[in-house]
């Protein structure tokens, strides 16, 4: 065998073995960049690397979901819903706003396209238009699920009587978490696909915001605020089946002091993962500087598992928590997409420049 072929061979190897090497990321990650007409869909690969824009869409792109199945992407538009494939072909109109009168009184709650949500295995489409729909991607069959009740008392204000949007879907698929807003505030139900009644309200002694996410077997949701708002900071859990509220972690202890909470997630172990901080008050000066913890399921036990304070707009953890893509800065540094794993090890810049980047999604 001569030296060309096995050097050839050698680089064959080589290559192949660098293209099995898993990247710093579990999955393929989708954003939004740009403002107005320059927003579009990007990804950039599980490499940590490689960035491709998706969407050329002139008017750009307002929102996006992707389906963590097959990377079909679902965009809106200029108030139109639209659908295409992973290989991006396939294109079709799923919902039009432009139908409806803008004129109406009530337009702003039939009138808007948006909330687009995947299920888990990439066959339903969950969006609001009017209330909320499902659009099977199967048989292109759109159902108009929970329409808007509009104006409150028939008043000539734009009062809201009550709306339905998408949340999550639980990660079986079989449930689905529905907003419900109001003139003054919000609340949660679970929607059971295979159940009679139309949803489940949860139960709470106000309104829920603002932050969701289920735990792994379903049965029960997480609610976290990190703001400073008219809404409570803290962290909840409700139980999918009853709506029972549990405060895990509370806005305000004993002693007056504040508990920021965001971007809750548990792991399969039980165990908590979130961002927290504990203030004695409140200071726009300050701000709200986040740390990733760890907890027990109560949220006893609770344990800062790296060292830096964060300012995040948003955090998307993977599945088994090892790690965190956050959208924000650390130390006063300007806004980045970073990667941050619970081992503490140092930090990683994903996008440096990350002043017009938002809505964070895992893809395939």
């Amino acid at each position: 065998m001569s030296r060309l072929i096995l050097v050839v061979m050698a680089f064959s190897l080589f290559t192949a073995a660098c293209a099995g090497t898993a990247g710093p990321l579990p999955h393929s990650l989708y954003f939004l960049d740009g403002q107005g007409d320059e927003a579009q869909v990007w990804r950039l690969e599980a490499d940590g690397l490689t960035r491709l824009q998706i969407t050329h869409e002139s008017a750009g792109v307002e929102e996006f979901a992707v389906s963590a199945a097959d990377g079909s992407l679902a965009f809106v538009v200029d108030n139109r819903l639209f659908l295409v494939g992973g290989d991006g072909e396939n294109r079709r109109l799923i919902a039009d706003g432009h139908q409806v009168d803008p004129y109406i009184e009530d337009y702003v709650f039939r009138g808007l396209v948006g909330q687009v949500v995947f299920s888990p295995d990439g066959r339903t489409l969950a969006y609001s238009f009017d209330g909320l729909h499902l659009y099977d991607l199967a048989t292109g069959e759109d159902e108009h699920v929970l329409t808007n009740l509009g104006n409150l008392l028939g008043e000539s204000f734009v009062f809201d009587r009550e709306s339905y949007s998408p949340g999550p879907w639980s990660p079986d698929g079989r449930q689905l978490l529905i907003v419900m807003g109001y003139f003054e505030g919000s609340t949660l139900a679970v929607m059971d696909l295979e159940a009679e009644a139309p949803f489940r309200r949860l139960r709470s002694d106000g309104p829920v915001c603002c932050q969701y996410s289920w735990t792994p077997d379903g049965r029960s949701v997480l609610v976290a605020n990190p703001s400073f708002t008219v809404v409570w900071p803290g962290l909840w859990r409700y139980d999918a089946e009853t709506g029972e509220q549990t405060v895990v972690v509370p806005g305000i202890e004993e002693d007056g002091s504040v508990n920021f909470v965001g971007w809750p997630q548990q792991l399969s172990s039980g165990e908590l993962a979130y961002f927290h901080v504990n203030q004695e008050q409140f200071s726009p000066e300050v701000g709200i500087p986040l740390a990733m913890v760890r907890s027990r399921s109560d949220g006893s036990d609770r344990t800062q598992v790296r060292p830096e304070a964060f300012r995040i707009g948003e955090a998307l953890w993977a599945q088994d928590g090892s790690l965190a893509v956050i959208l924000g800065n650390c130390c006063g540094g300007p806004w980045q997409v970073l990667l941050a794993r619970a081992d503490g090890s140092p930090l990683q810049v994903l996008i440096e420049d990350a002043d017009a980047v938002r809505d964070l999604a895992w893809g395939p």
